[in-house]
């Protein structure tokens, strides 16, 4: 069996679907945009804190170096004084090196001569033997005059070896010329420590290094990073277009993507950085997103099933009603066609003559009436049988329908073995003439009739045009008594109403 055409979606079906659509792309929509939101407020979050904890690391470290250096001062200024040279050791030491120096994370105060050997030293009246002529910080002060502070490269301690920042001023002679270094310390461990109080996270990094690219401080603590060169960083040169800013870039000391908060600390040559990682960033909002996203998808799907579940009920409801409305069309035509010869039955014979009379009297236009029937039927039922009979009439109805074409006229069977045919649009001779068509097409079958003059099947026929005033059952009366006329004349002939026309026939 070869399946049908597929059914086109009903509107309802169709409008359902449409608004389902509507709705999921809206709450698709609105999610989206929910997450977002979500997602800038977390980076905006992120990047707040990240500012705030940034301000506060700038502060403390400038204020640190300040407190430091404000000792090396002092001391750079005690030993330009000529008085300090003749006073007693432990006198000396005292006025030169003021408890500042003694403070948590401050290591000692040196001064040290024109070839880096320490003479002064701030935790004891006798100098310990330190050097530092290679030092950084001791050749820059050598070969120039207008360093001021001096921030140094980390340098590793003993005993101990702890890490320190190197914080230096020059030395010099009343003339000018180069009389050594005042150096202090401060430990790593100590910017570490404080440092671990202000991180976000475990995953937070807070860091400071030298504008040369040298990494001073790191919290949490990396040893092996101290002291490395972060010029080979890709995006070590960001730091430097704003004195303050923020980025997005892959770390250099751990290869962790994360977003950099920079800002000069003070007048140094020191960049402060925050460093969150884009995880911890996306650990704040991506929980959430993805429980909308999970919600909106079950809500989704269990829209779209139950669009899917009306649509059926609808599409069946839709097929059900189709097929009612096709009953019952079937019914009305069943109950308006006759079922032997199909053509139009004696009910719907009276429906279409009452309205056709209707419009014919509203608009002045003619109508006509043709009523025929078989001649000498019953004895044809005798002779040939019933059987043959229906065949008899079967062949007079397909006569009609090839002779009654026009969209407007109709055939029926009004009973038994007597037809009908309303012409609109027709008067009386213009029906005469189509009588007479229809009364020759069905001699020319020559069926065998024995019991008929002329020994074939032939009809007669009577023709009535509906005048003014007249009812239809007063129509239907004049055209049949034409037929008895015809029958009483001789059979096998056209006759018109009486007083009309005069009968046609053709022998």
């Amino acid at each position: 069996m070869q399946p049908g055409p597929r059914r086109r979606p009903s509107t309802a079906s169709r409008t359902l679907a449409g608004a389902i659509v509507a709705a999921t792309l809206a709450i698709g929509a609105a999610s989206g945009l929910t997450v977002m939101q979500m997602r800038r407020s977390a980076w905006e979050q992120v990047g707040r804190v990240s500012q705030n904890l940034l301000e506060a690391v700038e502060h403390m470290v400038d204020r640190n170096i300040e407190l430091y250096d404000l000792s090396l001062q002092a001391v750079v200024e005690g030993l330009h004084g000529p008085e300090i040279d003749g006073i007693a050791p432990g006198l000396r030491q005292a006025v030169l090196f003021d408890r500042a120096a003694t403070a948590k994370g401050l290591g000692a105060i040196l001064a040290l001569d024109a070839q880096g050997q320490a003479f002064a030293d701030s935790t004891a009246i006798v100098p310990r033997r330190l050097r530092f002529p290679d030092a950084d910080f001791f050749q820059i002060h050598k070969e120039r005059e207008d360093v001021g502070l001096y921030i140094g490269k980390p340098l590793r301690m003993t005993p101990g070896g702890r890490w320190v920042i190197p914080l230096s001023r020059r030395l010099a002679y009343a003339d000018g010329a180069f009389a050594g270094v005042v150096v202090g310390t401060i430990d790593i461990g100590y910017f570490n420590a404080l440092f671990g109080r202000l991180s976000l996270g475990d995953r937070t990094r807070i860091a400071f290094f030298r504008e040369s690219g040298e990494l001073l401080v790191r919290s949490p603590m990396m040893e092996e990073a101290i002291g490395k060169d972060l010029t080979a960083a890709p995006h070590f040169r960001r730091f430097f277009e704003h004195r303050a800013g923020r980025f997005v870039a892959t770390g250099y000391t751990e290869a962790v993507e994360g977003l950099f908060s920079y800002s000069r600390i003070g007048p140094h040559p020191l960049v402060a950085v925050v460093v969150v990682p884009t995880q911890a960033i996306a650990d704040l909002w991506w929980p959430r997103a993805l429980v909308i996203a999970v919600l909106v998808a079950f809500l989704c799907a269990g829209m779209i099933g139950l669009t899917l579940v009306l649509q059926r009920e609808l599409e069946r409801r839709a097929r059900a009603e189709e097929r009612a409305l096709a009953a019952n069309r079937d019914l009305a035509r069943l109950a308006q066609t006759d079922g032997l010869t199909g053509l139009t039955n004696r009910r719907h014979f009276d429906e279409t003559f009452a309205r056709m009379r209707e419009e014919a009297a509203r608009s002045g236009t003619r109508l006509s009436l043709v009523l025929l029937d078989a001649d000498r039927f019953k004895r044809y039922n005798d002779t040939y049988g019933h059987l043959a009979g229906d065949e008899v009439l079967r062949a007079v109805a397909r006569v009609l329908q090839r002779q009654v074409r026009q969209p407007a006229e109709t055939a029926c069977r009004i009973g038994g073995e007597e037809f009908a045919v309303l012409l609109p649009g027709s008067s009386g001779p213009a029906a005469v003439a189509r009588a007479e068509r229809i009364r020759r097409a069905v001699a020319r079958l020559r069926i065998p009739h024995v019991g008929n003059e002329g020994g074939i099947v032939t009809v007669s026929l009577g023709v009535a045009e509906v005048a003014g005033g007249e009812t239809g059952g007063q129509v239907f009366s004049a055209a049949d008594a034409a037929l008895y006329e015809a029958k009483r004349q001789g059979r096998d002939r056209v006759v018109m109403r009486p007083g009309r026309e005069a009968g046609a026939r053709v022998a």
